[in-house]
This record gives C-alpha cells, sequence and structure tokens, in this order.
C-alpha cells in the first residue's frame, strides 16, 4: 500500500521511513514461518538502515567530543555525533574499494592481495591465505597506490611516472610499462610469486580510487564544514576497515584533517547494531528515535560538495619529488 514513485524521482526521497516488522514466512525466509523480522527504520533515499546500525553499536551520541563513523562499501556512509545529535550523508564513493572496476580486482577472498611494500627495490606481498596472488583487493590497492606515491613513482596529481621520468632509473622503474596506451606497474610478473599472469596496477585503477576517495574525503569535510569542529575521532565499519592500513589511508588523503591516532577500526557495525536491535526491544525502540531525529544530508545538492570533490581527488604532498 505504499506508493513508490519517488524511486523514479532524484534524489529519491523515501516514501516509507518507520520500522517494520513482520512475519518470517510473508518474506519467504528459510526460518519458521511465524518468527517474526525487524526491518530498522530508514533514514534517506542514500542512507539506509544499515547505517542506523552503525550508529547503535557505535552510540555516537554518547561519545565524548565529535566522533565520525564511516562504513566504507560501493557508497561511503558518513554520521557525525555529538550529545543529542547526529548528521549522516552517503558518498558516492564507487566500488574501488571492493576490487571492482578494478583490472586485476577481487573482493577480499583467499587468492586476494591485501598488503603492498615497496622496498629495496623489491616488491613485497600480503596475500590472504597464503597463497600465490590471484588479483588485488581494495585494501592491497590502497597500499599500493601509497607506496607508489611515496617511491616518487606515482605524482601527487596521480599520474604514474612517464617513459621519460628520472623516477624510472630507481630499481622498480623497470616494473613501469605502458600497455595499450596506458601505463601500469607490475605488482607480480607472471610466475614471479606463483601467479599464473601479470598482476598489475594501471593508470585506470588508480583514477578509480582517486573518485572513490574523494568521495569519501568530501563527504567527511562537508560535515565537519556544517558544524565548524574538528572530529576527536573516526570509526571506520566494515570488513574493509580491518584490513586497511590506517596511515596509507592518510597519505592518499581519505580522512581529511584527521590524524592516524584517531582513526578505530570496529568491524562490522552495522551487523552488530542489527543484533543489538534483534535481541532487545529497548535497543529497537531507541533506534526507532535516533532514526526519527537524524538530520541526512545529500551531498549532491550541497553548494560545497563538487568543489571538496575537486579539491580531494589529488594526494597530499609527501615531500619528495613526485613523478612527471
Amino acid at each position: 500500500g505504499v506508493d513508490p514513485k519517488n524511486l523514479s524521482v532524484a534524489p529519491f526521497i523515501p516514501c516509507y521511513r518507520p520500522r517494520t516488522v513482520v512475519k518470517g514466512g510473508r518474506l519467504g525466509l528459510p526460518m519458521h514461518p511465524e518468527g517474526t523480522v525487524h526491518v530498522l527504520a530508514n533514514i534517506s533515499g542514500y542512507v539506509g538502515s544499515d547505517t542506523l546500525g552503525v550508529a547503535m553499536a557505535t552510540k555516537l551520541w554518547e561519545q565524548k567530543g565529535y566522533s565520525l563513523a564511516v562504513d566504507i562499501g560501493t557508497n561511503g556512509e558518513i554520521i557525525l555525533g555529538y550529545k543529542g545529535w547526529l548528521l549522516a550523508c552517503s558518498a558516492a564513493a564507487g566500488p574501488a574499494f571492493e576490487g571492482a572496476h578494478i583490472q586485476n580486482g577481487m573482493r577480499a577472498g583467499d587468492g586476494a592481495i591485501e598488503s603492498v611494500l615497496l622496498e629495496n627495490g623489491t616488491v613485497r606481498l600480503g596475500v590472504i591465505g597464503d597463497m600465490p596472488p590471484q588479483g588485488i583487493c581494495g585494501s592491497g590497492l590502497i597500499d599500493a597506490v601509497a607506496e607508489l606515491l611515496r617511491c616518487g613513482l606515482l605524482g601527487v596529481s596521480g599520474r604514474l611516472a612517464g617513459e621519460k621520468s628520472p623516477a624510472l632509473s630507481q630499481p622498480l622503474g623497470g616494473r613501469l610499462r605502458t600497455v595499450g596506451g596506458m601505463r601500469e606497474f607490475v605488482l607480480a610478473f607472471a610466475g614471479e610469486q606463483g601467479n599464473e599472469r601479470d598482476i598489475v596496477i594501471t593508470q585506470k585503477d588508480i583514477r578509480e580510487l582517486q573518485l572513490a576517495k574523494a568521495a569519501i574525503a568530501a563527504g567527511i569535510a562537508v560535515l565537519l564544514k556544517e558544524v565548524k569542529i574538528e572530529a576527536s575521532r573516526i570509526y571506520l565499519a566494515g570488513a574493509f576497515g580491518n584490513y586497511l592500513d590506517r596511515e596509507k589511508a592518510v597519505a592518499l588523503g581519505m580522512f581529511p584533517g584527521i590524524s592516524v591516532d584517531k582513526i578505530i577500526p570496529i568491524g562490522n557495525a552495522a551487523a552488530e547494531g542489527a543484533g543489538l536491535c534483534l535481541l532487545s526491544l529497548g535497543e529497537r525502540k531507541m533506534a526507532d528515535r535516533i532514526a526519527s531525529f537524524v538530520k541526512p544530508f545529500e551531498l549532491s545538492t550541497h553548494v560545497e560538495f563538487n568543489d571538496l570533490f575537486v579539491r580531494e581527488i589529488g594526494f597530499p604532498p609527501l615531500g619528495g619529488k613526485g613523478a612527471s
């Protein structure tokens, strides 16, 4: 009985927001047909009940100071909280952090490169499952790009060193090449680490990462500018946050104005918050109240978002010579 017309009209204002309670049999779930299913309240068109789960797990309104919670996936949901209020937005980060749209990208499973270290002319890869690498996941992509930036093989604009760049004289410079008119860096040549094919980071991969991290960074900047404060801490939710090297994420400018010591990985907070609400009527009622007073921000119509997004596409200078 709910009119779904808003699903087809931007900015997709929800037609229905309250918590919903239905029987498992009606949804066709593999459970007792009379079992109760609770769907937490929706916040806005792009900030859903999973974000409410993150809020319930972190209780930002009870924390001392101003706290951020960021759940990074295809969208990056961002919550800013202080005593008595919450702001929330969703940044369209794209799927780069999940390995999609990356030439050798994959989800964080066995065979995925999760960490990269360029040291003494060699490439050291951390691979999930301690097996030959098959591709690279989001945390590995961030590591690889941060290391290329640190070594001078990548400029702050996000451009890989050209064929005439002095940076190619270093030992790792031999791993840079041009294929099909596009520059790429070889993380592992075929057979080098038991892999069957070359595993590379391309110029296009780096651009995908820049767009994703700029969306997250600009979303954070919008919320912080709105209240004119600095964040006391940032909770990094989701499996991605557990694998992420916080120092390298800061080096790439993903969390503007936030130091490494303020970043706290907290795992799957959406599921934790959902579990709290499933087990407790009091938590469910609190979640209803929280959903009703969260103030959502629509970034696509915010006057400063586009300028901030463009500003955050580049990488912060590291004090060394960049690539050309």
